[in-house]
């Protein structure tokens, strides 16, 4: 892996936590649920949130944290298929506790319950056509879900990947009712109209990463830096994402039983017939 690619997204090469969020509880208020689906600017404000000195959890943050994917899968079974106890707020607290702002999935696949858990909460909508929108969903994330590589290593990386795809396939089949195709469009206007309905309009904000800092910082009671507004181009950075992602698992994955030229010549076949 190179440098630049450490650089670029260390949360693909940190040292898994390994924290069991069911042992934790709150230790930072929640300031700003961000509740907009993802593909609308949401890994450019979740890095504009930091920058204002927000913990904030994204999609990303599960890397940084494999067990992570258990709690949420578990979360995503009992809402949309029956199987358990839905969260309360003592969930909640215990699986986002030391954040202080959420944005992307899978937290977005939860609005209604992250709205009535923490109702002193700021929700901010960002915004995108919704045309514009599937296009590119179908492109980055189904695309990479349905990756060749990516469903063969979830079946042998029981550290992280097993875990991830898992959690977000059985997401995505909740949330879009079975077929992001034929449902993707009505949900994401339903997802939208619902948090609208149910926030009162003085402590809503409808955001475009166009905007820039002021609306937002303005909304959350902040000064504005004097820094440009972070643009993180979501496309580009998701097909990186996956390609690390892959590599990376598939290193993981066969190195501790694999060594020397024996490993070399493995690793480079399963990347020929991997895609990565």
């Amino acid at each position: 892996m190179s440098r630049i690619a450490k650089d670029k997204y260390p949360e693909l090469f940190a040292d898994d936590r390994q924290i069991d969020r069911r042992t934790c509880k709150r230790i930072v208020p929640m300031k700003v649920l961000v509740l907009g689906l993802c593909r609308t600017g949401t890994a450019s404000i979740c890095e504009a949130l930091r920058q204002l000195g927000y913990e904030t959890y994204h999609m990303t943050s599960l890397f940084e944290n494999a067990l992570d994917a258990d709690m949420w899968r578990d979360a995503v079974e009992a809402k949309y298929f029956g199987n358990g106890k839905p969260f309360e707020r003592k969930e909640w607290d215990q699986l986002l506790g030391h954040c202080s702002a959420v944005t992307d999935f899978p937290c977005a696949a939860f609005a209604p319950e992250l709205i009535a858990a923490y109702p002193d909460a700021k929700v901010i909508l960002t915004l995108r056509n919704v045309d514009s929108w599937y296009t590119s969903t179908i492109n980055s994330i189904i695309k990479g879900m349905n990756h060749p590589g990516m469903k063969v290593l979830a079946q042998i990386d029981y550290i992280f990947l097993r875990r991830w795809y898992g959690m977000v396939s059985r997401m995505m089949d909740g949330f879009f009712e079975g077929s992001f195709e034929k449902n993707g469009k009505r949900i994401f206007q339903e997802h939208y109209e619902k948090v609208r309905e149910i926030v009162p309009k003085d402590n809503l904000l409808e955001y475009t990463a166009g905007q820039g800092w002021e609306p937002l910082c303005e909304f959350l009671g902040v000064e504005a830096p004097s820094t440009p507004y972070p643009r993180v181009n979501e496309t580009a950075s998701f097909d990186e994402r996956i390609q690390l992602i892959l590599k990376k698992s598939l290193w993981q994955t066969v190195r501790p039983v694999l060594s020397g030229a024996f490993f070399v010549g493995a690793a480079f076949i399963a990347y020929r017939l991997i895609g990565v």
